[in-house]
């Protein structure tokens, strides 16, 4: 979902205040049938736990000094994140949404729940055989506008403590480029240290790297032989190239390779190749999948697994309309859009 308006909001942001380390105490809760296992806390900074304690009745405890975002993990079942703050904090592992007893992770909670009930609602839009794609859309916005309100007032409200920073790492993917950097900027240090943030800053610096008017970012993968090839060998030798990164699992890629279709073929009399990048799959999936897809433009597989990070590319399909000259000419085209930027570009 975009979120609108954050820039505004990160624009006022100030800093997120003391950063000394705060005594709390965890009580969870998780099925009796896990007793005598371990719950382990951590950080999203490190690999190692922080600390761990013995499931009985179950029940788990613990008593710690510090301060930021936790994780809780018991296994891969159960797991839930919550705020290092003063007090008495609850969980119940066997629901990340009940996470409460201070007030950020009461928040926290607020906040999980409300975009469970959007998301629950989406799909159930999406699966509504009742509905047109027309009305779907309508009212997939809809949700996008409740979303969006609901991340706005949370910024609003908490910009200067880790409830904000919660929100901020939860929106920061589905953020363009400047409003991702004008949150960034507004945040404190301590935020802006947060491994998942880190980690997404850099995907941003390369998508900013990669935008629009950008020249293309060369490396090396196979082709659907084995044999080595570059990006370079497709883009930059006088055609239009829309280059579509993609994976065989993929269902929202199988649903856009028609629509690409019909483009290649309404466009490649006026000089469009399609080129697939096959990416985050095993390379002997890709024959089958086009066969299946009965796909006809040449396949460049990652092989060295770089491409992703060099666009930025947090999601697929990612699809980008590269010019004769190498230059990128528009991302993230999906759909309709998809005909309309050709039109726009080659006529």
């Amino acid at each position: 979902m975009k979120r609108l308006l954050l820039a505004a909001i990160c624009l006022a942001a100030g800093s997120l205040g003391t950063t000394y380390a705060q005594r709390y105490t965890v009580r969870g809760t998780v099925p009796a049938s896990e007793n005598g296992k371990m719950v382990y806390m951590s950080t999203y900074e490190q690999q190692e736990p922080l600390d761990s304690a013995v499931v009985r009745d179950g029940k788990f405890e613990f008593t710690r000094e510090d301060r930021g975002i936790r994780r809780l993990e018991l296994g891969r079942k159960y797991y839930a994140n919550l705020i290092a703050e003063p007090g008495t904090i609850t969980v119940d592992l066997s629901d990340p949404k009940l996470v409460g007893g201070t007030p950020l992770n009461d928040s926290i909670a607020w906040f999980n729940g409300q975009k469970a009930s959007i998301n629950k609602e989406f799909d159930r839009i999406q699966r509504d055989s009742t509905l047109t794609a027309e009305e779907k859309r309508a009212r997939g916005k809809e949700l996008d506008s409740r979303y969006e309100r609901m991340t706005r007032a949370s910024f609003q409200a908490n910009r200067d403590n880790w409830f904000g920073g919660f929100v901020f790492w939860d929106s920061a993917f589905g953020m363009n480029t400047a409003e991702f950097w004008a949150c960034y900027d507004a945040v404190g240090e301590e935020i802006r240290e947060f491994a998942p943030l880190k980690h997404i800053k850099k995907y941003k610096e390369a998508m900013q790297a990669t935008e629009a008017g950008k020249k293309f970012v060369d490396f090396e993968g196979v082709d659907s032989t084995g044999r080595k090839v570059k990006l370079s060998d497709y883009v930059g030798k006088g055609k239009y190239v829309l280059v579509d990164f993609w994976a065989s699992w993929c269902g929202p890629c199988r649903q856009e390779t028609p629509i690409v279709a019909r483009a290649y073929e309404k466009y490649k009399d006026k000089g469009l190749e399609v080129l697939g990048l096959f990416v985050w799959d095993r390379p002997e999936n890709l024959g089958k999948a086009v066969r299946e897809l009965k796909i006809t433009w040449p396949q460049l597989i990652d092989s060295n697994g770089v491409a992703g990070k060099l666009y930025g590319v947090q999601g697929i399909p990612h699809i980008m309309l590269i010019g004769p000259d190498g230059t990128i000419l528009a991302r993230q085209l999906r759909g309709p859009r998809i005909e309309e930027e050709l039109a726009r570009q080659i006529n």
